[in-house]
């Protein structure tokens, strides 16, 4: 929440920073969106060219049309919390034209129902704005529905105003429950102990800062005032949205129509997609986050401009971007996304960084000189453990994290030694634990892994398996190609493990599929990976030439589907584990075959397979029987086991309760299961979805 201040020095401090930034522009809402001429145009090549090569050979007619128009509102509204079913009738007429209007690379429907939609989103702020000072009622015995997204669409705004208003007691009730829990912890705080047995100076120092804070008075936003900023913020992002935005939200919903893994890249996630396949981009190294109002610093990426300038720190709150010499842009309630944009640029360029440490610090500015920053978070990386055997010895073991199947592809054509691929960066791991630890076994752990290139998991898997056919792909007119290891051999001969879970898809399904039909590993994880059997190719607009010296963006489209060497599809059905272990993730709805329009489960002729090694399927009943047992004796994992059930439940609830007193009783228990679950699992790693790196 943003702090908000009590007092005289505070006023005057936020004043003086914000008289600052008075003379910088600031991006503007869009007050009138209209499709461009080079709008009009992307949509004519997206819907020509997927009618040629998407997998399907889709034709788009009247029946996409409607699909088009009920999911276009859906995509906008999936809680039905905005549109009125008066909105989808006067938008109507175009319910059955709409493929003859996209052809022609008519957009009108698209923008005219974006801005619609913001006028519903303004018009229910207005609401919550009259409604938010009125005394709720936490006493009554109310429940709200969790989710709203298979209802009729509301049919008036008195029925909207009635889910409005559960909906803002529920945020209320949230919030007030969890000032109540703060002010009790800093009230634990006050009572411990000051221990200060040291005259360190820099102590002293913070102390005296901590004190000087404390004096200023500041406090968070009060619940009702958060809420209203909540819905404030979420109401300029969606203004805020340019052409690009609109047409990829429009443009995507309908080639989702062909398959889910079918969208439209704007050229700003057509920049994001390049980068987490080359594990690089050009910019400063700092990994950004979007916390109120404000873009932060969360980490300084280790050999980046950030780092070796070092003026820059985890914290700082960027308030405005120059290019060059050129004049500063106020950046303060910017979409992330766009603030990253200014922030990333060509090499040895020049940008300039207003950063504040807190709100009532005096800005600075930083300058520093882009250069290309390696993302080395998103690489394979390795650990060896040790292991007990069970006649008392030990034996290492070594982890390898596959986060993504990653390549820099136009660095590999190149034939740059310092190209990224997962394939060597796996291979260079394995080859020093093999060297220094004498490495026993290797773990490959695939789990959350979605995907990535195609051609990176056929030549990982030849690391591990003799030469031969690793998958096949079908393309469209049914043509089958049988990708094969060409390598003489195998690299490694090591017993192996595959980890996987539900989120483990596409190229990491080709990987676990090979590696259990070769029989040369164990397959362990939850109940199945994901079921994403399809392959997809990104065709760059700008390479033709009606675009060039445009932001086109992109087509990322399914042009294939893969089958492991015995024919099966892992389409929608996934790899099943050889010993599978319950899993949170089992009561999500995660998998292929929770999506929409998802193309079918089949198979085609098998491939003869080359096993002349040591296989796992012998020993794979032996093996599970030893789990059990060792499973039926760990008290660990059979509190784990408890917690996903009771995890289970609490899933299926579709209500919850608006009564305060009942809701406490809720929190208490699920910060029980949740200590629970903690004490089992230790600490989640931290969840970064929400970050961006320039």
């Amino acid at each position: 929440m943003m702090p908000r201040f009590i007092g005289m020095t505070p006023r005057l401090v936020a004043a003086g920073l914000f008289a600052t930034l008075l003379w910088l522009p600031a991006a503007q809402a869009n007050t009138e969106r209209r499709p461009t001429r080079l709008d009009r145009k992307i949509t004519m090549m997206v819907v020509k060219y997927l009618q040629k090569n998407h997998y399907t050979l889709p034709e788009i007619d009247d029946d996409v049309s409607e699909q088009l128009f009920d999911e276009y509102f859906e995509e906008l509204d999936p809680n039905r919390h905005y549109f009125l079913q008066s909105d989808l009738d006067e938008f109507s007429v175009y319910r059955e034209s709409l493929d003859d209007m996209v052809e022609k690379g008519d957009l009108d429907f698209g923008f005219k129902v974006y801005e619609r939609f913001i006028e519903r989103v303004t018009e229910r702020l207005e609401y919550v704005k009259s409604i938010i000072n009125d005394d709720f009622d936490f006493t009554i015995d109310e429940d709200i529905l969790l989710d709203r997204k298979d209802l009729p669409w509301p049919k008036t705004i008195a029925e909207l105003d009635i889910a409005w208003r559960q909906r803002i007691k529920n945020q209320l009730l949230v919030a007030h429950l969890l000032d109540e829990e703060g002010a009790k912890e800093e009230a634990e705080k006050e009572k411990e102990p000051a221990v200060n047995d040291t005259e360190d100076p820099v102590k002293d120092e913070n102390a005296a800062e901590s004190e000087n804070t404390a004096e200023v008075g500041i406090i968070d936003d009060t619940p009702q005032e958060a809420v209203v900023k909540q819905l404030e913020q979420f109401l300029k992002f969606r203004d805020e949205n340019d052409n690009a935005d609109i047409l990829e939200i429009y443009l995507s919903t309908l080639t989702r129509i062909f398959d889910p893994h079918t969208t439209y890249l704007n050229w700003r996630q057509l920049e994001d997609f390049d980068i987490s396949m080359r594990l690089r981009l050009q910019g400063i190294g700092a990994t950004l986050t979007y916390k109120d109002g404000y873009t932060e610093v969360v980490s300084i990426i280790p050999g980046g401009p950030a780092n070796k300038q070092g003026a820059l720190k985890p914290g700082h709150k960027i308030i405005a971007v120059g290019q060059g010499d050129g004049e500063m842009m106020n950046v303060i309630n910017m979409q992330l996304n766009k603030v990253v944009r200014q922030i990333r640029g060509a090499k040895g360029t020049k940008v300039r960084l207003s950063v504040i440490e807190s709100l009532h610090s005096t800005p600075k500015t930083i300058s520093i000189v882009r250069d290309e920053v390696k993302l080395t978070e998103g690489e394979a990386k390795g650990e060896v453990h040790k292991v007990e055997l069970t006649d008392g010895r030990f034996i290492n073991v070594g982890v390898i994290d596959v986060p993504s199947f990653y390549a820099d592809f136009d660095a590999l054509k190149r034939g740059d030694p310092d190209a990224k691929s997962t394939t060597v960066d796996v291979r260079r791991l394995i080859d020093e634990m093999v060297e220094k630890d004498e490495i026993a076994g290797i773990i490959i752990d695939l789990r959350s892994n979605g995907g990535g290139s195609l051609e990176e998991a056929i030549s990982l898997s030849g690391l591990f398996v003799p030469s031969g056919p690793i998958v096949q792909v079908r393309r469209v007119g049914g043509m089958v190609d049988v990708r094969e290891d060409l390598d003489d051999g195998f690299a490694y001969d090591l017993p192996m493990i595959v980890m996987v879970n539900q989120l483990s898809a596409s190229a990491s399904e080709i990987f676990s599929g090979a590696i259990q039909d070769y029989q040369r590993g164990l397959i362990v994880g939850s109940v199945g990976t994901h079921g994403k059997g399809t392959v997809q190719t990104v065709l760059k607009l700008d390479r033709m030439r009606s675009f060039r010296d445009k932001k086109p963006g992109a087509i990322k489209f399914t042009m294939a589907k893969f089958y492991r060497v015995t024919g099966a599809s892992t389409q929608k059905k996934g790899i099943a584990p050889d010993i599978a272990f319950p899993s949170f993730l089992d009561h999500m709805e995660l998998g292929e075959a929770e999506l929409d329009h998802v193309l079918k489960w089949d198979t085609i002729q098998s491939q003869p397979l080359n096993r002349n090694f040591t296989q796992i399927t012998p020993y794979v009943e032996e093996l599970h029987e030893r789990s059990d047992i060792r499973l039926a004796k760990n008290e660990l994992y059979q509190h784990l086991v408890e917690d996903i059930a009771e995890f289970g439940k609490r899933r299926a609830e579709k209500y919850i309760t608006l009564n305060r007193e009942k809701r406490i009783k809720l929190r208490e228990e699920e910060e029980y299961w949740t200590e629970r679950s903690q004490a089992v699992l230790g600490s989640d790693r931290d969840n970064d979805d929400d970050h961006e790196d320039a």
